[in-house]
């Protein structure tokens, strides 16, 4: 604890002497004393601090003002690489979205028979599409002398969309299908130019028609 002493407050520093008591200074003798404590174990004004480096070590720079402490000690991270630019996008394709697949180009048919024209309805109709041959079916209607061709079955064949293609299935009929001059067992896929008969009476000839039911 500092030892409190008293001393004149107007005298030069060494001018009045400092006393235990309280009372007037010696010199000014109507001068009061001041209580004075003087501050003890104050370090000298040319001590160097304490958690000053060395005489000689290298000084590493403090971080300034507004500085996060830890920002100055955490390792820098490394630069991450640049992306190259992707391809961009076609005009008019937007961003994001898949183009969709091209149509394949829509194929008409029909079969030739006396004449006459028996378009194949298409495959996005209702039912798949595709053509009746039998003496009871509408499909059929319009064969000259139908109702005479004794050897055609009643439900004979059908023809029909399979992915796209056309193919012909016999229907268990009593004189069989041909394609080509042979007979089928089974779905046999047909196109453009393959000649067809059902039983002995009716022969038919597969054609491409256009957009106006007229043959290419």
């Amino acid at each position: 604890m500092a030892t409190v002493i008293y001393r004149c407050p107007v005298g030069a520093p060494g001018e009045c002497p400092p006393s235990a008591n309280r009372g007037y200074c010696q010199v000014h003798m109507f001068q009061q004393l001041e209580r004075y404590e003087p501050v003890e174990d104050a370090p000298p004004v040319d001590a160097p601090p304490t958690d000053a480096p060395p005489a000689g070590a290298p000084v590493r720079p403090g971080p300034g003002p507004g500085t996060d402490p830890e920002a100055v000690t955490r390792p820098a991270r490394p630069a991450e690489p640049r992306r190259a630019p992707g391809p961009r996008p076609h005009q008019g394709q937007q961003q994001g979205r898949q183009p969709r697949p091209a149509r394949p180009p829509v194929v008409r048919l029909a079969l030739l028979v006396a004449g006459v024209l028996l378009p194949v309805a298409a495959e996005h109709r209702r039912g798949g599409g595709g053509l009746a041959i039998g003496r009871d079916e509408p499909d059929c209607a319009a064969i000259p002398g139908l109702a005479g061709l004794d050897q055609l079955s009643r439900h004979h064949a059908r023809l029909r969309w399979i992915d796209g293609a056309l193919y012909v299935e016999d229907l268990r009929s009593t004189n069989g299908t041909f394609v080509d001059g042979r007979r089928i067992e089974g779905p046999t896929r047909i196109g453009p130019g393959h000649r067809l008969r059902f039983a002995l009476d009716l022969d038919v000839q597969v054609v491409e028609i256009d957009e106006f039911g007229a043959p290419r």
